[in-house]
């Protein structure tokens, strides 16, 4: 049979056993003692899931930069195309417009000869009669004589002693310099009748827009026998003493062709009926190829 052994002791605190004591203790401070541990996991966690949602924004910013920046270098390699390309046609237009320029400036120094001949027979005064007109192209000057190149030094290695046979590094000898050439000289010859009217003849070329009046010079200026021969027409009448002719001035003028331009000579080209010449300067003017310029012609 069974016997029902009853301790009511038991549920009394003053007489309950220390192992009955103790043990509702002990399960309660295990609970507590397991809360930091659950607590410093949640931070783990916690920091885990930061860095890899930090770790995955930065890693969608970088494949979002790297796809700007392969769009930006497409627009950069297509902008550097076309910058080749306008800088191609620039140096083109520049090129062209040089060759213009070039031309432009070549018309502008030409001095039409019927112009300058039509100037120089309405400033010649009564008396004074032009033999020769002769151009005298200025020779080539010398050229400058060039620095001597500095002397030739081995090409060396660093750290490496120069060998004995070594050959010198050749230098390029700099270009020699040329001056540019003088204005062409122009030269009159003639005969007038007294040397005031020589002296006259020199000043009214020194007026001259075509001649530069501060190269203008009298040459020579020299007194000598008529060499004009008269003729009788009755040839009986030989024994008839000729007429004694006055003596003459023999001239010899020099000047220098002006340096001013043709664009700056329009209406004296115009007035000497050079239309050619300046027909060709006014288009240019017009095509933009050379500036309008103000006339500064000399006073006649």
């Amino acid at each position: 049979m069974y016997s029902l052994d009853i301790n009511f002791l038991n549920d009394r605190p003053d007489y309950k056993p220390a192992s009955a004591k103790t043990s509702p203790k002990r399960s309660s401070g295990g609970a507590q003692d397991q809360r930091p541990l659950i607590g410093a996991a949640l931070f783990a966690f916690g920091i885990n899931a930061a860095v890899m949602g930090a770790w995955w924004q930065a890693t969608n910013e970088n494949k979002s930069l790297d796809e700007q920046q392969a769009t930006i270098n497409q627009e950069l390699a297509k902008l550097n195309t076309q910058a080749n390309a306008i800088k191609a046609i620039n140096t083109e237009t520049d090129k062209v417009t040089a060759e213009y320029k070039a031309l432009a400036g070549v018309f502008d120094q030409i001095k039409p000869w019927s112009a300058m001949l039509q100037d120089l027979s309405a400033r010649t005064p009564a008396g004074v009669q032009i033999s020769k007109i002769e151009q005298i192209d200025p020779s080539p000057s010398p050229i400058a004589a060039a620095p001597p190149p500095p002397a030739a030094t081995p090409a060396a290695s660093p750290g490496a002693s120069p060998s004995p046979g070594a050959s010198p590094t050749p230098v390029a000898a700099p270009p020699p310099v040329v001056a540019p050439l003088a204005a062409a000289k122009v030269q009159i010859s003639g005969i007038a009748s007294t040397f005031a009217q020589v002296n006259d003849f020199m000043l009214l070329v020194q007026r001259s827009p075509f001649f530069l009046n501060t190269d203008t010079k009298l040459v020579t200026a020299t007194l000598k026998n008529n060499p004009t021969q008269l003729q009788v027409r009755n040839p009986s009448a030989a024994a008839a003493e000729l007429p004694k002719l006055r003596p003459v001035v023999e001239y010899k003028i020099e000047t220098t062709l002006s340096p001013t331009g043709a664009s700056e000579l329009l209406p004296e080209l115009r007035s000497k009926q050079a239309d050619g010449l300046a027909i060709r300067i006014e288009t240019l003017q017009e095509k933009g190829v050379l500036e309008p310029a103000k006339p500064e012609v000399k006073k006649p």
